[in-house]
Order: structure tokens, then C-alpha cells, then sequence
């Protein structure tokens, strides 16, 4: 018998791809765990490998690929988007002959992701209580933490984490289950535990000593901390020589902050130590922080995948929001990183679209600007955030109660538009593939 049964519940939207998406917060708590000595399995629901499935989702580039995808009926409150909707992951059949292989646990971790992900967990606790009635649930991950008071509305019977330190919650889980293991020999981030490892992902840090008024990195971290990077250079090298993984994504908000005490010794040191290994970062890189030297060690050390936050060329709106970048400031680091090697492809700059206010002729000037620096823009889609500084406007302003259900603040439905034209939005997400050939 296992002591937890930690769980990565489905994914119900328009549109999900697994872009170096794992839940690396519950991941980090069970290698914290098995350093305790507990037992543990995973039921990952968005496994795109298990052998059961009725056809394999495609993999592509780098580790990343789609997911199985199963079109269901859309929310009635979202009638009014014209798009399919879909259920990403396992089919119920295979989730709940899985869950009877693993048996009765002490406890089900389950965690959750985006606000408007909650039908997936919903679900997961509905099959969990109904083949295991008493064992208890507990759930944490950021819908915990953004909507505890529509967890408790709809989920009464779980057992909500909101603490934000790893380690206080394995304290709690000590004083109520005693462990029935061997203690591992070292606490990192249990991907092991999955049937394949296409990739890891690695936050060196935590936290954001930014502030920008639509990111909720602050609410989920309020301290930003840096990890030793003896730490973290031994974590990369673990799952490099041991599982013989290429492909890294960093998590961090805030990675080239404090560069040369920091980012700047971690790869150095894997540099010295023979580690040939490629890196992605998925959460954009700040502009600002871009420097030559810096470019050329980025370069070096293997990294393939370079997002920048630019998010508009418009100055008064990074004035409004943000603060951390001018254009000129991305002409010049997309200069310097072509300068040492990084070729149009490499690097990505991401577009928030969808933003309270914006017109779409701004995001339209943003793109055809980004594409004439010979850099690839990537439209990001405006989700409102409990809790942000944004959210408040976003409120006053969109055509869906956001308080109401976290349903609304899915980014695909571009909630803070009055009256989508759907139309003049696929036109602008074709100018931007337009300028780029997708590697992933």
C-alpha cells in the first residue's frame, strides 16, 4: 500500500499542448516526501504515454507534444465562444483502473493548476470519493490557492493546502500520517515517478521581486528566493547522467536576476562538470537583464528556447502595467542575442493580447514589430487573476461575472472584450504565425 497517491488532474478547455507543462509543485513536495520515507505513486491524467490510450498523442521537439484530446460539450456559461471544447487526458475508464492497481492509500495529494482548470478536478475528486469514500483528499496548487472560497463552495470534502513553504506542508503531513518507506537519498523533484521522462523542469528560484499588476507571482510566492546554486547544479546533473534527459525548462520568474551570483555560477558549473544538455524557458526572460556577456554564457551552456517578456510595443500601457521594458531596450537585446549565434527561430517574444483597454490595432503594430527585428512573436492571451492589481479593472469591464465562477477567466474567451470579433482575432493569430516556424 502506498501512503499518498499524488494526482495530476485533466485538463477541460479549448485548447491545452504540453509545452514543458508539469506539476512541478507536486513533484517537489513528493521528492520532499520520499525523503521522509513515504511511499508514493503518481496518476498523472494528462500522461500522453501510457500504453492504453486509443491512439498517442504526437510528440515533437524538445520533449513537448499535444495531449489526448477528447471533444465534450462546452460550459453553458460559455455558449458563447465558437470554439470546440475538449477534455485533455486519460479517458475515465483507464484513470479509474489505474487508481484500483494502485489500492487504498493513507491520503490523495491531488494538486491543480489554472483557476479555470477546476471541472478537471472536480472530476478527479467525484471518481476519488466514489471508489475510496474514506480516504481522505487534499488539494493545493494555484486554484487553491487564487479560489479557496470556491473550493470550499464546491468541494466541502477536501482538505485545502494553501501554504506556500514545501516544507511546512510535509510537516503537517507528519504530524498525521507516519511514513512506511525508506528515506530517499536526496529531495528532488520526483519525475521518476512517471512512465517516461521526455523532460524536467527546474525552478531556481521562487517568487518575483517584479510587479507587474496582471501576474499573480507574487500572491503564490510573496519572498523571491534564489536556490544555492550548488543545489541546483547537482538536481540538473541527477537527471542528466542518471536518466540521461536533454531537455530543461526553467520555471522561474525572475531568472537572470542577481546573474552573476546566481544563473550566471549554475551554468558555469555545469559547463565544468561536462553537462551538454539544452535549455528552455517557457516563462520569458526580462529584457532588461540581457546583456552580451550574459548572451554568450546563455549560449554556450545549450539554451535553445528564449522567451522574452515584451508583452506590447505601446510605452504608456508598459507605464499603466509593468514598468520593465521600452522597445528600444528589445531591439537591442534581440541584437545581441543574434550577435552570439541565437538564430529569428530561438527567440520567442511574448504578446499579452486581450489586456482591459487594448485595442487591437496596438497588438497588431506589436507583432508587425517584433517581426521586423527578425525576432518570432508568440501571442499570449490576457487571463484575469484573482487577487491581481488588473483583476479589479478586468472586473468593471468584462461581459462575464468573473467573481461569480473561474470559468470566465480563461484566456481563450478573452473576457475583457465586450463583443469578441472572433474573426479579426484568428486574422491576427495567423500574422503572427506568419513570422515563425514552429519548432515545438
Amino acid at each position: 500500500m502506498y501512503d499518498f497517491v499524488l494526482i495530476n488532474p485533466w485538463i477541460y478547455d479549448f485548447a491545452a499542448y504540453d509545452l514543458w507543462a508539469r506539476p512541478l509543485g507536486l513533484l517537489r513536495l513528493a521528492g520532499l516526501l520520499r525523503q521522509e520515507g513515504y511511499r508514493l505513486a503518481l496518476l498523472d491524467c494528462l500522461e500522453p504515454f501510457h500504453p492504453e490510450l486509443p491512439r498517442l498523442p504526437k510528440r515533437k521537439l524538445y520533449g513537448t507534444g499535444h495531449y489526448f484530446r477528447q471533444k465534450i460539450p462546452k460550459p453553458v456559461l460559455l455558449s458563447d465562444v465558437p470554439r470546440h471544447f475538449a477534455r485533455y487526458g486519460l479517458p475515465t475508464k483507464i484513470f479509474l483502473n489505474e487508481l484500483k492497481k494502485l489500492g487504498k492509500p493513507k491520503a490523495f495529494l491531488v494538486t491543480s493548476q489554472m483557476t479555470y482548470w477546476y471541472p478537471g478536478v472536480v472530476e478527479v475528486v467525484r471518481l476519488l470519493k466514489e471508489v475510496f469514500p474514506r480516504v481522505p483528499i487534499f488539494l493545493g496548487g494555484i486554484y487553491a490557492r487564487l479560489c479557496p472560497e470556491h473550493v470550499s463552495r464546491l468541494l466541502p470534502e477536501v482538505n485545502l493546502i494553501t501554504e506556500s513553504e514545501e516544507e511546512k506542508i510535509v510537516s503537517h503531513f507528519k504530524n498525521q500520517f507516519s511514513p512506511s518507506g525508506e528515506k530517499a537519498p536526496h529531495p528532488f523533484a520526483a519525475f521518476d515517478l512517471q512512465r517516461r521522462i521526455p523532460y524536467v523542469v527546474i525552478a531556481t528560484s521562487f517568487g518575483c521581486p517584479f510587479s507587474c499588476k496582471y501576474c499573480a507571482s507574487k500572491i503564490l510566492q510573496p519572498a523571491f528566493r534564489q536556490r544555492p546554486p550548488e543545489e541546483v547544479i547537482a538536481e540538473i546533473e541527477f537527471w542528466y547522467r542518471r536518466y540521461r534527459v536533454k531537455d530543461f525548462a526553467f520555471y522561474d520568474d525572475a531568472l537572470l536576476v542577481n546573474f552573476e551570483n546566481h544563473l550566471g555560477l549554475i551554468l558555469e558549473g555545469l559547463l565544468q562538470k561536462g553537462v551538454k544538455v539544452r535549455f528552455h524557458t517557457p516563462n520569458a526572460l526580462h529584457v532588461r537583464l540581457i546583456t552580451r556577456e550574459r548572451a554568450r554564457l546563455l549560449k554556450r551552456a545549450g539554451f535553445k528556447t528564449l522567451r522574452l517578456g515584451f508583452e506590447t510595443v505601446s510605452s504608456k500601457r508598459h507605464r499603466e502595467l509593468d514598468g520593465k521594458v521600452e522597445a528600444e531596450e528589445l531591439k537591442e537585446a534581440v541584437e545581441v542575442l543574434k550577435e552570439v549565434g541565437f538564430s529569428r527561430q530561438e527567440i520567442g517574444i511574448y504578446l499579452l493580447w486581450g489586456l482591459p483597454y487594448q485595442d487591437f490595432s496596438e497588438v497588431k503594430a506589436s507583432i508587425l514589430f517584433v517581426g521586423k527585428l527578425g525576432a518570432t512573436p508568440y501571442l499570449a492571451e490576457y487571463s484575469p487573476i484573482p487577487r491581481t492589481p488588473l483583476f479589479e479593472t478586468a472586473k468593471a469591464l468584462s461581459r462575464y461575472p468573473l467573481e461569480e465562477d473561474p470559468l470566465f477567466h480563461n484566456n481563450s474567451i478573452f473576457p475583457c472584450l465586450k463583443k469578441p470579433d472572433w474573426d479579426l482575432i484568428e486574422d491576427l493569430k495567423r500574422l503572427a504565425r506568419s513570422f515563425r516556424k514552429d519548432l515545438c
